[in-house]
């Protein structure tokens, strides 16, 4: 297991990242009518092809969200292919998200520094 870059896990090519981040008022609300409204499919991220799988994880009473996705390569070309190929999406859902800049600010490639980083199963944290 190595670094996926600034942020996550990687083994091999595939890189890891699951983070933990509370809702914006009305966040966990806006996240289900988003995802409902396309039938749980997140068909848009099949147009940034360095993705596998995304999930989202309602906790804590609608407080926080666990967000998980594996995804080709480092989390700079990860970041940047939603800033270029699917911005619109990812700032609709990550909207929800506290704390969220924005997919053009410059802060979008430093805003999971201020979040945790958990290990999967089996595996211990680093930081």
């Amino acid at each position: 297991m190595e670094s996926a870059g600034r942020t996550g896990s990687r083994l091999g090519k595939v890189s890891e990242l699951t983070i933990i981040v509370p809702f914006a008022p009305g966040g966990a609300d806006r996240l289900r009518a988003f995802l409902k409204l396309f039938g749980g499919n997140l068909a848009g991220a099949d147009d940034v092809g360095t993705v596998h799988g995304m999930r989202f994880v309602c906790l804590d009473n609608d407080t926080r969200t666990l967000f998980a996705t594996a995804y080709d390569g480092d989390w700079d070309a990860y970041i940047d292919d939603f800033a270029t190929k699917i911005p619109d999406f990812l700032d609709i859902i990550d909207s929800a998200w506290e704390g969220w800049p924005g997919i053009r600010s410059p802060r979008r490639r430093t805003t999971s520094r201020s979040t945790r980083s958990l290990p999967r199963a089996g595996t211990s944290r680093t930081t």
